[in-house]
């Protein structure tokens, strides 16, 4: 599966309403849980997953951009969650404080290359100081979508 085949409209959020780093995850992983039907502690499963992933080294970057990213156990396909938030919001290390786009990848815990091609995707489109400022400036879903898709 390629990064344009993991994103679906309805796993975009913006703005994001979260003031922490572990806010945003829970936000984002929400919108996979309502779409997936999880139950509670699905869902905090997979939260928990990606904090103690987070904890091993922060996936912020230095352009305002964290793709905050974990392998879940019986997970059948990966998962894009795109958030985009006004202002920013502090993730990862102090030296990133600013960050304001977040990818999280959701990715099967038996298909590791999938998760790595995903990541490697995002990682490229990202490294466009163009495209991250037209990201920043999105002011809905179908405008984060369409930068993808037009």
């Amino acid at each position: 599966m390629t990064l344009l085949e993991a994103i679906d409209k309805s796993m975009i959020k913006v703005p994001l309403t979260a003031a922490s780093g572990k806010e945003v995850v829970e936000e984002l992983v929400s919108l996979y849980a309502d779409r997936e039907g999880l139950l509670p502690g699905r869902k905090d499963e997979i939260i928990s997953l990606i904090m103690a992933r987070e904890s091993l080294g922060s996936t912020a970057m230095e352009n305002g951009i964290a793709i905050p990213h974990a392998k879940i156990p019986g997970l059948s396909k990966p998962a894009v969650m795109i958030g985009v938030s006004r202002l920013p919001v502090p993730f990862g290390d102090s030296e990133h404080k600013g960050t304001k786009i977040f990818f999280l990848v959701l990715a099967p815990e038996e298909n590791p290359t999938e998760h790595i091609q995903i990541l490697a995707s995002i990682a490229k489109l990202c490294s466009s100081s163009l495209f991250v400022r037209m990201l920043e400036s999105a002011k809905s879903a179908d405008d984060v979508y369409q930068l993808f898709f037009d």
